[in-house]
């Protein structure tokens, strides 16, 4: 596989959908625990939101990697950053 293929494939955003993918499976891990439709309730729209903004972004570069994680990794970082600071 080339290099440039798994840089294609796996991204911020991507990265980001992977995430929501646990925070869902956690959820199903201990059925008993306080709280666990929050696990439901967060995880799918992060999951979607990230892997539909990752679809646009792409879309609007057309589909040239560099730019995708350029444009990516300043919307993750800006995420992380008003998600600290809130």
């Amino acid at each position: 596989m080339d290099l440039s293929k798994l840089f294609g494939l796996i991204t911020p955003l991507v990265l980001l959908s992977l995430m929501g993918l646990i925070m869902i499976l956690y959820g199903f891990v201990d059925m008993k625990q306080e709280n666990n439709v929050l696990q439901f309730f967060f995880g799918i729209p992060l999951m979607a939101g990230a892997l539909g903004l990752h679809w646009l972004v792409r879309r609007a570069v057309r589909y040239d990697t560099r730019y995708v994680w350029i444009i990516e990794s300043i919307m993750v970082a800006f995420m992380w950053y008003a998600f600290n600071h809130s």
